[in-house]
């Protein structure tokens, strides 16, 4: 009999955040993994402006087999190794033929909304994830993923309600930090700033160290229209934490350094590091117009203020 490579994924559709950098490709010898228990996809890279295993009744978790030379199990890593394109295309051909296996329909369309995040195609990812949701309406996962993209697109309290039914899901702390980030960030744009900050300082306590809840309360503090709320050096603290975690690679975290170091005063060093993100963002990027405005305020020794509503 033939062997195969195969993947056992937690039901609840795993992370492809930390596991896409221990994933052997599929060998002639036969493989059986178990992804690891995360519960965030890969990060949302923008800031404010911007998986844990299913439980039976008995606490056990569930998985399920997946056989890397199928539609499903090449579409999975297709995006778990960033070829979202063809993931897109093999995930597409998954759900035909997965249609009788609900947990493996479910991850199919999981993994192709989170190829159309990458791709910019939000109101496809949206689709997706709804249709997650649909699938299974007790995994948090899907309610997580849909209100990144109601963030996203500046539907706000569509994301307040998305967040707080991923929060209310969780059984235990795994996840909750960036559920809570999230949460802060369409509070944030709703101009409710005090349940903001509530949010942000309760994620900040789960996970001090992810780079994106570093990044959206370093945001809230150093543009919050109110200034009740701003603290220019905790800005500068969590935003160059942010940066380094994520090795100086990420513009929209650089970008919220230079907006803390301008809400401190520094406008010199605001300028550099906004020149920096700059650096970062390719000719037709489409944050490249508002990072190179706000280069021009802090010319000008003026600081951020997050506009309400606006993502």
């Amino acid at each position: 009999m033939a062997l195969r490579s195969s993947l056992l994924i937690g039901a609840t559709f795993c992370a492809n955040c930390a596991f896409a950098q221990r994933l052997p490709p599929p060998g002639p010898l036969s493989q059986t993994m178990k992804a690891p228990h995360q519960t965030e996809p890969a990060p949302n890279a923008s800031p404010v402006r911007t998986a844990s295993p299913t439980r039976t009744s008995a606490g056990q978790s569930q998985g399920v087999l997946i056989d890397m030379s199928s539609n499903l199990g090449r579409g999975v890593l297709a995006e778990m190794t960033e070829d979202y394109k063809d993931a897109i295309k093999l995930l597409t051909l998954a759900i035909k033929e997965e249609q009788a296996e609900v947990i493996k329909l479910g991850l199919a369309h999981r993994f192709r909304g989170l190829a159309y995040k990458h791709l910019g195609r939000r109101e496809e990812a949206l689709n997706d994830f709804l249709e997650v949701i649909r699938i299974q309406p007790q995994l948090d996962l899907g309610y997580y993923d849909a209100g990144v993209i109601y963030n996203l697109t500046g539907r706000h309290q569509a994301a307040v309600a998305a967040m707080t039914r991923a929060i209310d899901l969780r059984h235990d702390d795994r996840g909750l930090a960036r559920r809570r980030s999230e949460r802060g960030n369409a509070y944030f744009h709703l101009g409710q700033f005090k349940r903001a900050e509530s949010d942000f300082v309760v994620a900040l306590r789960l996970d001090p160290r992810e780079p994106d809840v570093l990044n959206n309360v370093a945001w809230f503090r150093a543009t919050c229209p109110d200034a009740a709320f701003r603290n220019g050096r905790e800005a500068v603290e969590l935003a160059a934490r942010a940066c380094a975690l994520d090795r100086w690679k990420d513009a929209d975290e650089i970008d919220t350094l230079a907006a803390a170091y301008a809400e401190s005063g520094n406008f010199a060093e605001a300028e550099r590091y906004q020149q920096k993100a700059l650096s970062l963002l390719s000719a037709d990027e489409a944050l490249r117009p508002k990072f190179q405005a706000r280069l021009e305020q802090f010319r000008a020794k003026q600081p951020v203020r997050q506009q309400i509503g606006e993502s």
